[in-house]
């Protein structure tokens, strides 16, 4: 008779273990999508039995929704990353927007996923994180406005203006799937930014 094959038995510390089935999550969610999904398939993927993913999460909802949070709060955090540098104030602008970017490229199956579930608690948490991201950077351009760096009218608006327009032109392309070429993408939100900003060097050179 054939032996059981029994799961070899991995000790680890709950933060590790969840950031497995988080890991477990982003995989099977993009590999065959959230509804046909299945808390055995997750378990499995993470490598645990289905009573110890119930240790971590009540369901695969609860599982998406701290996908989600984990990616919010990185946009925040990354944002106050880069603005605790110190840089000038022309890099500093170009270095968030260009990582928020990149970080929404990189995340646009979550996007799709948690956007396509229509969790409203979800996307409630992405217009918290975004608040707090303009706040942030809102009181960063007016600071260099009154060093004389921005020049608008009224920077703080301007400001608010690029990163709604760099947020819905993301999620337009996302949720479209079209091909995403991230370094395009870039160079066209910059360009807004410098703009609306009134960089008195891209006006010389345009």
């Amino acid at each position: 008779m054939a032996e059981r094959t029994r799961r070899k038995r991995v000790t680890k510390s709950p933060d590790d273990r969840r950031d497995d089935i988080l890991r477990a999550g982003e995989k099977v969610f993009s590999t065959i999508g959230f509804a046909q999904a299945t808390i055995n398939e997750l378990a499995s993927a993470a490598d645990i039995g289905k009573g110890t993913f119930y240790l971590y999460f009540d369901s695969k909802d609860h599982l998406l929704g701290a996908l989600w949070e984990r990616y919010v709060d990185a946009i925040v955090s990354t944002t106050q990353s880069i603005l605790d540098e110190g840089a000038a104030w022309w890099p500093t602008i170009d270095k968030v927007m260009a990582t928020l970017i990149e970080h929404a490229i990189r995340n646009a199956e979550l996007h799709r996923i948690v956007y396509g579930s229509a969790n409203a608690k979800a996307l409630e948490l992405c217009k918290q994180a975004n608040q707090r991201v303009i706040d942030l950077m809102c009181d960063f351009v007016a600071h260099g406005t009154r060093a004389g760096a921005f020049q608008a009218q009224d920077t703080r608006l301007a400001f608010r203006m690029v990163y709604h327009a760099a947020d819905g032109l993301l999620d337009d392309l996302v949720a479209k799937q079209d091909d995403i070429e991230p370094a395009q993408v870039t160079a066209i939100v910059l360009e807004l930014a410098h703009r609306a900003l009134g960089d008195a060097m891209f006006k010389e050179e345009t």
